[in-house]
C-alpha cells in the first residue's frame, strides 16, 4: 500500500486539532475510521507519527518533521483541483496563439490588451513564427489557434479556418520619395522600383495572386518587418505590406499607397485543430477574436472609420 490523500488528510487533520474527535467531526468520518487511517500510514511510513495519550494528541519527533511535507502535498492537490475548476469553468489557463512577428505588433496587442480586462486568469501566449511556418504550428500542437491568411488548410478535415478580418495590399514608401504624395500605385510602377520582402515567400505569393509576371527591378529580403521598414526608411526601396501595418509606419513617417490594377485584399482567418481537444479557455479567446473582428463587416482593417489600426 502506498501513502495517499486519505491518510494525509487525516493526519494532517488531527495534528492541526490535536484530537481524533474533533478531527472526525471536520472531515465527517467516524473516528474508527480515522484510527483506521492513521494506524494505515504508520505501517507504510514505519515510524510512529502522533503520541497519543487520554487527554491530547501531539506531533511526534518524526511526525513535527513529516507535516510540512504532507501539508505542501494537500496544498498541490487542493491547487491542482482549484486549476482543473478554473479550467473546467473557463475562468484561467494558458492559450498559445501563433502569428506573424507583423500582426502579433501592428494589430494584435491592443487586441490581447482588451482580452486580459476581460479575461485577466486566462493568459494568451502569442507565439512567433515565421510566415509559413504559421499553419505548422496549429498542426502540430505547437499552438492552440493561428492567424494567418493561408487558406490551403480549408482542405484538411482536422483543420478548421474561421474568417477574422481583411487587408488590402499597400506599398510603403520614403515619406521623400517621389511616389510618397500619391494615394495608389499600380504594380506596373512598382515593377520598376527596388523593393524590399521578409523572406522569399510573400514575393512567390505575390506573384501567385497577381496572376502575371512580376519581375521587380531590384529585390531585397530580409528577415522580419522591423528591418524591412528600416530599409524604407533609409531610402533603399519599397516595400510591400498588408495595410494593417500602418501603426508600425509612424516611427519614420513613412507614406502607405493603396496597390492597383489589380486591388489585392487578404483574407485573414484563425485556424483551429479539430483533432485536438483544446482548452476551455480557447474557446473563450476564439469567441472573443470572432467577436471583436465581426464588427469589420466588408472593411478592411485598417480602414479609420473602424479605429483598430492607428
Amino acid at each position: 500500500m502506498q501513502v495517499n490523500f486519505r491518510h494525509l488528510r487525516a493526519f494532517v487533520t488531527i495534528a492541526r486539532l490535536g484530537s481524533f474527535v474533533e478531527a472526525s467531526k471536520v472531515l465527517h468520518v467516524t473516528q474508527a475510521a480515522l484510527s483506521n487511517s492513521m494506524r494505515e500510514l504508520e505501517a507504510i511510513v514505519d515510524l510512529r507519527l502522533l503520541d497519543r495519550t487520554t487527554r491530547k494528541v501531539s506531533l511526534s519527533a518524526a511526525g513535527a518533521q513529516y507535516i510540512p511535507y504532507a501539508e505542501k502535498v494537500l496544498l498541490a492537490l487542493q491547487d491542482a483541483e482549484r486549476c482543473t475548476n478554473d479550467l473546467r469553468n473557463h475562468r484561467a489557463g494558458v492559450v498559445s496563439i501563433a502569428t506573424s512577428r507583423l500582426v502579433g505588433w501592428s494589430l494584435m496587442a491592443p487586441v490581447f490588451a482588451q482580452f486580459h480586462r476581460l479575461h485577466p486568469d486566462i493568459r494568451v501566449m502569442p507565439v512567433d513564427t515565421l510566415i509559413q511556418n504559421i499553419r505548422s504550428t496549429v498542426e502540430k500542437g505547437e499552438a492552440d489557434m493561428a492567424i494567418s491568411t493561408f487558406t490551403d488548410t480549408i482542405d484538411q478535415g482536422h483543420i478548421e479556418a474561421t474568417p477574422l478580418f481583411r487587408s488590402r495590399v499597400h506599398a510603403v514608401c520614403h515619406p521623400d520619395h517621389p511616389l510618397a504624395t500619391r494615394r495608389s500605385v499600380t504594380w506596373a510602377e512598382l515593377e520598376q522600383q527596388p523593393l524590399i520582402f521578409v523572406g522569399s515567400y510573400p514575393l512567390l505569393r505575390l506573384r501567385l495572386e497577381l496572376g502575371t509576371p512580376f519581375e521587380p527591378a531590384n529585390v531585397y529580403e530580409v528577415g522580419d518587418m522591423t528591418a524591412a521598414l528600416g530599409m524604407v526608411a533609409a531610402g533603399i526601396g519599397l516595400s510591400i505590406c498588408p495595410g494593417l501595418v500602418r501603426s508600425a509606419t509612424g516611427v519614420h513617417q513613412l507614406r502607405m499607397l493603396e496597390c492597383e490594377a489589380p486591388r489585392i485584399v487578404r483574407q485573414y482567418n484563425l485556424f483551429t485543430n479539430r483533432s485536438r481537444t483544446a482548452l476551455p479557455a480557447a474557446d473563450v479567446l476564439k469567441d472573443f477574436l470572432i467577436d471583436y473582428f465581426a464588427r469589420t463587416g466588408d472593411l478592411c482593417v485598417e480602414d479609420p472609420s473602424l479605429g483598430m489600426v492607428a
